[in-house]
């Protein structure tokens, strides 16, 4: 893979309210890596998403032509058939709370049921460890200082209007992060921009190490590469979303370049 002029790396890490870490230069020398793969979504998720569609459809129309009511019973309806079909912990939160919420009125309910159904049908299950054996015929090749002179830049949810925090420790070489939904917020983010090309036709993938997080089972990253025909399609990426729930400090995560197959916009 050749990753071009101004292409940047972006480190993500996501979820309701955890904390991260992220050191690059981790002193440990792992002898083996862990194979991240998809996992194929579950028939519940599935079915929760094809309910949603199906419950958009009716509750759409009838909110436009003025009936809110109907729209909001069908939304509400729709959400206690769901609640136990494998969403993420965190929306499936989300919806009992709105399903138990008899404060709002239609519109409110509505509306709110609409944001979190969207959010079920946009969340995509993250590569986790694959159940085969750890790579061990792997050599590690950190970035250098030449390939990354400059030190990373922080992004945080704030530039959306949300309240998680990140920072940067150069001495220690590590990041630290810790994420909030609050505000309609949910990362903390490190970005990177190559100043030359790079040329990575020869290696299988990127290794990230020194990776801590304080709920592996919820806490989701991604890794974001930009090539020059990303620049030319604005907002335009290639993304991977992962996880590893079993937390095993001494097998860093390798996400092969095969995962990152088709270009995303935001």
């Amino acid at each position: 893979m050749i990753v071009p002029l101004r292409a940047y790396l972006l480190f993500t890490a996501t979820c309701s309210s955890a904390r991260a870490f992220y050191n690059p230069c981790s002193p440990s020398s792992p002898s083996t890596f862990l194979n991240m793969s998809t996992t194929s979504p579950s028939t519940n998720l599935t079915q929760a998403k094809q309910l949603i569609s199906k419950a958009i459809s009716i509750g759409a129309p009838a909110y436009n032509a003025g009936d809110i009511n109907k729209c909001a019973t069908v939304y509400q309806d729709t959400a206690k058939q769901i609640t136990s079909l494998g969403i993420p912990s965190a929306l499936q939160l989300d919806l009992l709370a709105e399903i138990d919420n008899e404060t709002s009125n239609d519109n409110a309910k509505a509306w709110a049921l609409r944001r979190i159904f969207d959010s079920i049908v946009d969340y995509t299950l993250p590569l986790t460890p694959s159940p085969e054996p750890p790579i061990s015929s792997v050599t590690l090749e950190p970035f250098t200082q030449t390939q990354l002179p400059n030190e990373p830049l922080g992004v945080m949810d704030n530039v959306m209007g949300g309240n998680s925090r990140g920072s940067w420790i150069s001495k220690a070489n590590t990041f630290f992060g810790e994420t909030s939904l609050a505000n309609n917020g949910g990362f903390a983010s490190l970005r990177w921009r190559f100043s030359q090309k790079q040329n990575w036709s020869y290696a299988k993938g990127i290794y990230i190490k020194g990776l801590h997080h304080s709920k592996p089972m919820e806490h989701t990253f991604r890794i974001i590469l930009k090539d020059d025909n990303c620049e030319r399609v604005r907002l335009a990426n290639y993304k991977v979303v992962f996880a590893n729930p079993d937390q095993v400090q001494d097998q860093p995560p390798l996400i092969p370049f095969t995962e990152f197959d088709q270009m995303e916009q935001m």
